[in-house]
Order: C-alpha cells, then structure tokens, then sequence
C-alpha cells in the first residue's frame, strides 16, 4: 500500500480514530491516499473527521458487541459497494486507569479489559474476515512499554496491556496462512490526552528519564504505524515495536 492507495482501493480501519494517536494516524493516511474508516464512541465527531478526511463514518463502542457486529455488517457492504478492499486495521481506542494497588476497583479493571482486550480479540475476528487473501493485510494494536517494564500505580493498566503481546503472537501465527500480519506497537509517554492527568512535575521526570529527552508525539507512533502497515514491512509479523524514545522507568 502506498501513495496510490487510495484509486487501487485500500482502506484502513482505525478505532479511537478522532483523538490521539488514532487522529494523527488517520490523517497521515489519509495524506497518503488511504480510504479511512473512521471509528469513535461519538457520532458527531466520527462524522465530522469523516467528512474533513473524505473517510467512512463507522461509530460504535469497541466494548458494545452488538454495536461490533452491525458496524462491521455496514463496513462490508460499503466497502464491496465501491469495489474497496480493507487492508488495515488497527486498534488505537482505550482508556488509561492510573490508580495504587489499594485503590483499583473490579470495575475500572474489567472496562480495561472491555476496552483493550476482549474489543481487540472481537474486532480482530471480525476484521480478518474481511481481509482473508487482501494482499498485502495486516493488523496492528496498541500495547504501552508500561506493560514490558512495568511503573508504579499502574498495575491494572500495565496488567492489561501486557496481554497484547499474548494476542498478537497467537493471532500472527493464526492469520498468516491467509495472508495476514499482526503486529503490536509499545508506545512510550506520548503527550495525547491520555497523560493530561500528570502534573508538570511527573511530566518533567518523565523527560529526564527519557534518552530522547522528550515527550513522544502522536505522530511520532502514527509513523511506525504506517510502516507495519505497508509494503515495507511484508516481511514483518508477530512483533512487538516500542516507541518510545528510550524511557527508563
């Protein structure tokens, strides 16, 4: 998939696609001639974004299966509609819960479960669907480097996102006899609004333990993003990608 994407028809499924990383993914691609489908819990900002990057409109709740499985039933009609082949998809929606040990609760800990990995499995299922024998398909999902070394008062979070790797070997070796490559990314602290939360003291130790000495921008995960996704990375699956400018936690 290239700069010519967009006449041979390729589209990229990109959930939490009006925020953060999943925003300044769309637009990359979009720049690049990829048909956009364009995911968010609200209507209004998934239309708008939509309409400003000539995309597909595709609302729903990652963590409503019902809502999964009709979106999907629309995607594929639209997309055999205009002779348009789904060859990306990527899961980029999620929360981030930062709480102590003594403080989690059983119900944020199983909406991060909703939200990061059992939305992933089902979307996964249902996007591979459309994109069996797609040359050139893959997936890709967001883990966090939290998950690999770990940081205080994020125990649920980092528990959680650790299952990616678990998803992302096991689905790569499933999907590939059809073509498929599944790949997961390990962003760093990236200032979306995920981390408006930290003071500017933490932010600042965050910098000072960062080799890069600075805070990771969406684009900067977008861009290894679009490299899985294309051509360059055929060769590529099963891979776990940190990005995160060489944090130290």
């Amino acid at each position: 998939m290239g700069e010519h994407a967009q006449k041979l028809g390729a589209c990229v499924l990109i959930t939490g696609s009006t925020s953060g990383i999943g925003l300044a993914l769309a637009e990359l691609l979009s720049g690049l001639g990829y048909v956009v489908a364009i995911n968010s819990r609200s209507s209004s900002a998934c239309e708008a974004l939509a309409k400003k990057l000539n995309g597909i409109a595709l609302p729903f709740d990652v963590t409503d299966s019902a809502q999964l499985d009709l979106s999907f039933r629309l995607l594929h009609q639209q997309l055999t509609k205009n002779s348009i082949e789904l060859k990306g998809f990527v899961h980029c929606a999620g929360s981030m819960n930062s709480a102590p040990l003594h403080a989690i609760k059983a119900d944020s800990l199983n909406t991060l479960y909703l939200e990061h990995i059992e939305s992933a499995v089902m979307l996964s299922k249902w996007a591979s669907r459309l994109m069996i024998n797609v040359a050139d398909a893959a997936m890709v999902f967001m883990s966090s480097i939290v998950a690999k070394q770990g940081s205080e008062g994020q125990v649920a979070y980092s528990t959680i996102k650790s299952a990616v790797s678990g998803l992302v070997a096991s689905l790569a070796k499933e999907v590939a006899p059809y073509g498929i490559r599944v790949n997961g990314v390990e962003p760093g602290v990236i200032d979306t609004p995920l981390i408006h939360e930290l003071s500017e003291e933490r932010r600042l130790d965050i910098v000072n333990n960062t080799l890069l000495q600075r805070l990771g921008s969406p684009e900067d995960v977008a861009s290894v993003i679009q490299f899985l996704l294309s051509e360059q990375a055929k060769f590529v699956t099963g891979q776990m990608i940190a990005v995160d400018g060489g944090l130290k936690l």
